[in-house]
């Protein structure tokens, strides 16, 4: 069973058994939520087996990491690898809401380190709101279920790995660049226009900055150029309209997506799935 503690209402944790035996890619050891504690401080010098990782929703705390303190808030998140040493607390002005959660599986060291994380570190999320539900995810499922569907859980725990990888920026490279969120606003609005011609420098005027500026913190915002995504833009409109409007000409579906040319479109698609819009109607 679910081992469960609630202290008040500020305070959820649980704790769960092992399935080592499902061979999950990971699965959560314990999941908690500390909303303004009296005092949340841990020193654990050799760490926990475990990946660990915390989110601070508001409020602020202090994270030692190589012999350097730094004060953290909101947005905020803290990744630290099997046993390594664990040094952090919570305000005492400006306690935290904080999320933490302890994860194992076999594959995580190789998927980390393939994704730029090679040890403790801190981050900051761009998009912050996306973790925190994948977290209330994870407890809701808790809460009704216990653990009577472990392959759901280890399911929401990949969510949790996921939105936080997906969102994650260097916290050094954040703090000084305090121009991201003009980035991410700007990209419903560029979805929407992405069959027009690409403009680069009304796009970067837009957002108040130079294009050079613009693509650098586009790349850091997106991982990928605005090229780039101007292109998945495009094509995922065409793969609705091949789908949905079968009596739509190919060149048709072209126009329509912002490709003026037949040819560069049938180009742009191969690269992107492999087959050409044709053969992608026909087999769907």
């Amino acid at each position: 069973m679910v081992e469960e503690r609630r202290v008040e209402d500020h305070m959820r944790t649980y704790c769960l058994p092992n399935f080592t035996e499902f061979r999950f890619f990971c699965f959560p050891h314990s999941l908690g939520n500390f909303i303004q504690p009296d005092d949340h401080n841990v020193n654990r010098p050799n760490g926990v087996r475990d990946f660990s990782l915390h989110y601070i929703a508001s409020g602020s705390g202090f994270i030692e990491i190589e012999d350097r303190t730094f004060t953290l808030g909101a947005g905020d998140a803290f990744l630290h690898f099997p046993n390594d040493r664990m040094r952090y607390y919570c305000s005492e002005s400006d306690p935290w809401n904080i999320f933490w959660i302890q994860f194992n599986g076999s594959a995580l060291p190789a998927y980390f380190l393939d994704n730029r994380y090679s040890g403790s570190s801190i981050w900051t999320l761009k998009n912050a709101s996306l973790l925190q539900s994948a977290f209330e995810d994870l407890f809701h499922e808790l809460e009704h279920y216990n653990f009577l569907r472990p392959s759901r859980i280890s399911t929401l725990t990949y969510s949790v790995i996921i939105e936080f990888v997906s969102n994650s920026l260097p916290y050094s490279s954040y703090r000084s660049t305090n121009h991201l969120d003009k980035i991410t606003a700007l990209l419903p609005e560029m979805q929407k226009k992405a069959h027009l011609p690409f403009e680069l420098e009304w796009w970067a005027s837009k957002a108040g900055l130079t294009p050079n500026y613009f693509c650098s913190l586009f790349k850091k915002a997106t991982k990928m150029t605005p090229v780039s995504y101007i292109t998945k833009c495009r094509i995922q409109t065409s793969k609705q309209l091949l789908l949905g409007n079968p009596s739509m000409s190919i060149k048709e579906v072209a126009i329509v997506s912002g490709y003026p040319g037949i040819s560069y479109f049938n180009k742009k698609f191969m690269e992107s799935e492999g087959i050409t819009p044709g053969e992608f109607r026909e087999i769907h």
